[in-house]
């Protein structure tokens, strides 16, 4: 999902925009957003804070460019028939310091983070944000463990629980759930604060059910 930022930064823009952000505090829930992050929260009502750090080649810039292709993005997908209320995805920060552009999006439910991704990234074929019956062609294979890692499950097991709601990722990504997670793939990892680190992409799609 690094795609949002990789697309615009192709242009090597530099920018400072008046959206609310002025550098302090580049935090995704709890997770602070720092350079290489990917940081998806997700918080107890279903809504969906996504960032990323991605650093940037100096050189020449067009900030009207970079503020329009976001914008434009955000607003395509709020005027179409998948968004679920109105202004379903906001741009909540955009900012760059050190030359490390951040970029963190509001979804207002878990549907709309997953339509967002579909809609505006057909390559990423292996995301899935939803209920595990509704994931149509995504895969679920591996091996998983309960969250406290004392209990271990199979993939089959795992698609028996189809009204768990299921986060399906290809890479690297620091992830919050305030919901109870249930079980995650044997690849993520969890810290003492319960911040899950999913796998990188060479190592498998990571999973966590909640």
């Amino acid at each position: 999902m690094k795609y949002i930022l990789k697309n615009v930064l192709i242009f090597s823009m530099v920018l400072v925009m008046a959206v609310g952000f002025t550098g302090c505090g580049n935090k995704v829930g709890d997770i602070e957003l720092k350079e290489g992050t990917n940081a998806i929260y997700i918080d107890e009502d279903g809504a969906v804070t996504y960032g990323v750090g991605e650093s940037f080649k100096s050189g020449d810039y067009d900030e009207e460019a970079l503020e329009k292709y976001i914008n434009e993005e955000v607003e395509d997908y709020n005027s179409g028939d998948a968004a679920s209320v109105e202004n379903a995805i906001q741009i909540d920060r955009l900012d760059v310091e050190d030359k490390v552009a951040y970029l963190v999006l509001k979804m207002a439910t878990v549907y709309d983070f997953n339509e967002y991704i579909k809609d505006f990234n057909k390559e990423e074929t292996n995301f899935f944000a939803g209920k595990i019956r509704d994931r149509g062609d995504v895969k679920i294979k591996g091996d998983f463990v309960s969250f406290d890692r004392k209990k271990s499950l199979t993939e089959s097991d795992i698609k028996e629980m189809g009204d768990s709601e299921i986060l399906i990722l290809n890479g690297q990504y620091s992830v919050q759930i305030d919901s109870d997670v249930k079980y995650i793939s044997d690849n993520c990892q969890v810290n003492e604060d319960g911040m899950i680190t999913t796998a990188k992409a060479e190592d498998g799609l990571s999973y966590i059910i909640y």
